[in-house]
């Protein structure tokens, strides 16, 4: 069996800064002729997404919010898994196990 160490998501400032510089060097394609989804995401839907990502999104927040319960790491198969382990408070609970395929992630379950 793989070993299983604690894991936390964590992303540098650098990390952060060399994201919004590419988020501001994005090199937008002329206007799309239909201004619906009927060929894909409006463009300018696609620049309400970027400036969200540049001036609002709270990074610090989401991490904070991802690392909120105990994660770890083990792999299997050669590859590396992430998950939670989060027990219950009740000795009689029926475990529960919650997975997600890609391009999930655990923010699908945080609400349970």
């Amino acid at each position: 069996m793989s070993e299983i160490t604690p894991f936390a998501i964590e992303t540098s400032e650098q990390e952060l800064a060399d994201l919004k510089q590419r988020l501001a060097m994005t090199r937008w394609p002329d206007a799309e002729t239909p201004d619906d989804w009927s060929q894909g995401i409006p463009l300018a839907y696609m620049q309400e997404i970027q400036a969200y990502w540049m001036s609002e999104y709270d990074w610090p927040a989401r991490l904070a919010k991802l690392n909120q319960w105990p994660g770890y790491k083990t792999e299997i198969d050669g590859l590396d898994f992430h998950f939670l382990h989060i027990r219950s408070t009740s000795p009689n609970a029926m475990p529960l196990v919650l997975t997600h395929g890609w391009p999930g992630s655990i923010v699908e379950f945080q609400k349970v």
